[in-house]
């Protein structure tokens, strides 16, 4: 069975709020589990894994977007996926990028990473999540790329 928009948009919804729940939960761990690193970091290395960690959250907004007008164009066949179920998957691909970056602030929190750079990588994870959507699914057959993530 073919999903529809209304069914989609519920999928998408629960989506964010797990993310946004374990992300909660991620940073709820931090502030209750110290760290016990012997030997903290070099600052070269946390500048160069916190870069990192940042494009990522810059790859859930851009990424998905050209995954879909790439699949949109190299399709051989229209039956294999519809636009919802490549917007859905954009999604996901999104979602997967925002909470990589505050997977790396909890990773990093136990190798012995200062607080003020572990924060900030949940902070921009977190946010990047709450205030970013990928617009409505798209209803009609054509799922033009813009239907698929709007401003991509």
């Amino acid at each position: 069975m073919a999903p529809n928009a209304k069914q989609a948009s519920v999928v998408a919804r629960t989506l964010k709020i797990s993310f946004i729940v374990s992300g909660l939960l991620f940073l709820y761990m931090v502030f209750k589990i110290p760290s016990k690193a012997t030997a903290p970091p070099k600052p070269a290395v946390e500048l160069v894994v916190a870069i990192i960690a940042l494009t990522n959250v810059t790859l859930g907004f851009i990424l998905p977007g050209f995954v879909a007008r790439s699949a949109l164009r190299n399709q051989l066949n229209p039956r294999l996926s519809t636009p919802i179920q490549r917007w859905i998957s954009g999604y996901v691909l999104s979602l997967a990028f925002f909470e990589s970056c505050m997977l790396f602030g909890f990773v990093l929190h136990f190798i012995g990473w200062r607080i003020l750079i572990v924060e900030c990588l949940f902070a921009a994870g977190l946010i990047a999540i709450l205030f970013w959507g990928p617009g409505t699914p798209p209803i009609d057959g054509a799922g033009s790329p813009t239907q698929i993530f709007p401003g991509s």
